[in-house]
């Protein structure tokens, strides 16, 4: 059984090369190939030809397509993430890394408090249904779901911050009181999501045979649901948690903008803008990669949870 496990994952992380391979050379083409030059922007109204000509040499813009793209897959390759020609040639890693870990750790939070309460949420839901709570939850959170953040963050300041005064407004470092009101505003819409999926996974599962012989053994309703149910009910979720671990990276646009938060969304909107060709070929990159590994990874943990599951890999 663990050879077959051992083997699955060799496998899957071998067919991740080609994967990524592909996502570069599509997205590379596309950065290249799509509209705007980022000397151009850099220029402004100062454009010279000569000039300009010195900087495409200077950054290997007047290289044919393809040795740009190998130039640049043997730099990174390297560890050299290339140079942000709107921060006049900062490289990638100085200017992309930090916001990065900003916007990841408000993310990291703010993903616990979905889940956490989401799980445990959309599971009472589904014991309760068929009476008015099993609406009265789910549509309640729902209604929280429904306001657009953009307005919601103007709302949540005006109130708890300027009327009551129980939190900060703008930005004083992840961990000050100032980001308890962003971390609240990016999880607690997404519990809404969370619990109708665990909802519909425990409904599920609740009638399976093996619930029912548990329940027939005479065991207690605490054992079965939390042993049985709920362990069960779980499988849909890790594919979800894998899915949402690629937005960690992401940012949040209105949230950072609103709250003032040096994080990446604002750097991802303008460096497409500018075009930022290094800058934006990273964050795809890099989001990709993160992406293809989860899943690999919560692939694994299925296994865990549901250990016929490794009996299948193993028997294959």
């Amino acid at each position: 059984m663990g050879a077959g496990l051992f083997g699955y994952t060799v496998r899957r992380l071998l067919w991740c090369i080609p994967v990524l391979l592909t996502v570069s050379v599509i997205v590379f083409w596309i950065v290249r190939l799509a509209p705007g030059d980022p000397v151009d922007t850099l220029l402004g109204q100062r454009y010279d030809p000569a000039v300009a000509d010195r900087l495409r040499h200077k950054y290997g813009y007047d290289q044919p397509i393809y040795q740009q793209y190998f130039t640049y897959m043997n730099n990174l390759f390297h560890g050299d993430l290339g140079v942000s020609t709107r921060h006049q040639d900062f490289t990638v890693k100085q200017v992309v890394l930090p916001k990065m870990w900003v916007s990841t750790q408000i993310g990291f939070y703010a993903m616990i408090i979905t889940f956490m309460l989401g799980i445990p949420v959309g599971v009472y839901a589904a014991l309760a249904r068929g009476t008015f709570l099993d609406p009265l939850i789910i549509g309640s959170w729902l209604m929280l779901d429904a306001i657009p953040i953009f307005v919601l963050i103007p709302v949540a300041q005006w109130f708890f911050a300027l009327k009551l005064g129980i939190v900060g407004l703008g930005y004083d470092g992840v961990y000050s009181s100032h980001m308890i009101l962003p971390i609240l505003l990016l999880g607690l819409p997404g519990v809404a999501g969370v619990a109708r999926l665990m909802r519909a996974s425990v409904i599920t599962v609740v009638g399976e045979d093996y619930v029912r012989t548990a329940r027939a053994k005479g065991l207690k309703d605490e054992t079965v649901i939390i042993t049985h149910v709920a362990r069960n009910a779980l499988l849909p979720m890790v594919s979800i948690i894998g899915l949402s671990l690629p937005g960690l990276v992401g940012g949040e646009l209105f949230l950072e903008e609103l709250f003032g938060i040096p994080g990446i969304g604002q750097e991802s909107l303008q460096a497409v803008l500018a075009p930022d060709f290094d800058v934006v070929l990273f964050l795809v990159l890099f989001s990709s990669t993160l992406f293809v590994l989860a899943n690999v990874l919560f692939d694994l943990l299925y296994g865990v949870i549901d250990p016929r599951i490794r009996l299948g890999e193993a028997r294959g």
